[in-house]
């Protein structure tokens, strides 16, 4: 960004120079022209000075904004998070128990076809 308005700038005061230095004016109506380039050059760059430093003012808010909202949503979703554990805990607790249960019945299963095989 700095060069570009670096190189826009120099290409404005040399193309003024080169445009007022071959004209067919008298000294005096080219040091006006000049002088009101000059001014509107410098109202045009603090213009763009103004602008650049409010999409720096924009961009710093829109970002501790993005921040503010992650660190809201993380906390949201860590509370959800610790919500649906406390809640599901009895369940996933009830399915281990059934889980094990099911285990020791295909156990005692497996033994009872193993031994009414041998015989």
């Amino acid at each position: 960004m700095k060069h570009f308005i670096l190189g826009s700038l120099s290409g404005i005061i040399l193309g003024g120079t080169y445009g007022l230095l071959t004209t067919p004016r008298s000294g005096k109506e080219n040091q006006e022209k000049l002088k009101n380039y000059i001014d509107d050059t410098t109202d045009h760059v603090k213009d763009v000075n103004d602008k650049v430093s409010d999409l720096k003012a924009a961009m710093q808010n829109l970002t501790d904004e993005g921040m503010k909202l992650q660190t809201e949503f993380i906390t949201d979703i860590q509370a959800l998070s610790n919500e649906y554990m406390y809640e599901a805990q009895p369940r996933i607790e009830r399915i281990q128990r059934k889980t094990d249960k099911i285990s020791k019945d295909i156990e005692v299963a497996t033994v009872n076809i193993k031994s009414t095989t041998v015989k």
